[in-house]
């Protein structure tokens, strides 16, 4: 139990951060920070834009920061404290500054997405899970392992590690135990992997407070949250163990919550508007992931791999943990840029089907695309 005024790990500190300093400025004016959540969606507009420059032609990169303007799940995200929409925003300009080192070899790019990726950590831990594929990302760009991409390496890494590891000497500090960021993550891993996510229909694939799940009275017992978390992580590391043959059923329903829109509010007009406005955008969505795939020359080189691990990271935090549409919408960003080119794929088949072509600001040749390895 977590009281008044009592030190915590129990959130990541990145998004209270920033309320702090605007409530430092105005103690609890709403009206301030709901601008600020506006703010913030606009900027991550921008910031999509600015990415996908990165990798698409420039009319397409219009196309991506139009669609995630008026995307209704990240406009939603600018009208309620989450920290989805600072995330977003931190995504953005962590894998814009990530692509323009791979693009030229800027290590002061490097470093900007080092700091980014870490303060992207500190707002939701999962992007913690982001470094390996990033590394993975800068030793195909380099070829082999070699100085250059352990200098790459240790840069990106050391970076990242200057944002975090100031809150993990706190929580160490606080609490006199290794808490690297929060204190939640046995509840999110125990949440999502019990016999209720499984076989509950309203329930599978998603996440349920752990006091609705056996061994509480073993949770409670622990004597702070430090150890109420491991319990929890133990206690669902038990439960994995022991359902492990069921375990690719659970993901199937827990990649169907990450794929389908957000149906489990009590909203009904909120369901209704997600569902309806989803539609085109995972239908965009799944045609632009073909499009990569079926034309994997144009769509190649260490830049378009790093969007592809990026989604893997992100679909890897689902699976680890539970299915949400909350998850998806947290890099929007870099879905937007699939949905774009899912819709240059369709409007050009749809284009040469009536007998026409594709005009020339729609669909480049393919050196215009800015894919190479570097």
């Amino acid at each position: 139990m977590i009281h008044p005024g009592e030190p915590t790990a129990f959130r990541a500190p990145g998004f209270p951060l920033v309320l702090a300093l605007l409530y430092w400025y105005s103690y609890s004016n709403y009206l301030l920070a709901y601008l600020l959540f506006c703010l913030l969606g606009a900027a991550t507009a921008v910031a999509t834009y600015c990415l996908a420059r990165e990798l698409l032609p420039e009319s397409l990169a219009r196309v991506s920061g139009f669609l995630l303007a008026v995307y209704f799940g990240h406009v939603y995200f600018a009208t309620i404290f989450l920290s989805e929409g600072l995330f977003a925003l931190c995504v953005a300009l962590s894998l814009w500054a990530f692509l323009i080192h791979l693009r030229t070899a800027s290590f002061v790019s490097l470093l900007w997405a080092g700091l980014l990726f870490g303060y992207a950590a500190l707002t939701r831990p999962i992007a913690m899970l982001f470094c390996p594929f990033l590394v993975f990302v800068l030793w195909r760009s380099v070829g082999r392992i070699s100085k250059l991409f352990l200098l790459r390496t240790t840069l990106l890494c050391a970076a990242w590690a200057c944002v975090v590891l100031p809150w993990t000497a706190r929580n160490v500090a606080v609490f006199h135990k290794l808490v690297s960021i929060t204190t939640n993550g046995g509840a999110t891993f125990y949440g999502g992997n019990n016999d209720i996510v499984l076989h509950d229909r309203a329930f599978l694939g998603s996440w349920i407070s752990t006091t609705k799940l056996p061994g509480r009275p073993l949770i409670d017992a622990q004597p702070d949250e430090v150890s109420h978390d491991q319990m929890e992580w133990r206690l669902g590391f038990r439960w994995v163990r022991s359902h492990w043959s069921q375990m690719p059923l659970l993901f199937c329903y827990k990649l169907a919550r990450f794929i389908m829109p957000a149906v489990e509010s009590k909203n009904k007009n909120f369901v209704l508007l997600e569902s309806v406005t989803y539609l085109p955008y995972g239908l965009l969505i799944f045609f632009g992931v073909g499009a990569c795939w079926r034309m994997r020359r144009t769509y190649s080189g260490s830049r378009w791999l790093a969007m592809h691990a990026f989604v893997l990271g992100n679909l890897t935090s689902a699976l680890i943990f539970y299915g949400s549409a909350r998850f998806r919408n947290a890099i929007a960003p870099v879905l937007m840029i699939y949905a774009a080119v899912g819709l240059q794929w369709i409007a050009t088949l749809t284009l040469k089907s009536g007998g026409w072509n594709a005009p020339g600001w729609f669909l480049p040749p393919r050196e215009e695309f800015p894919n190479r390895r570097q």
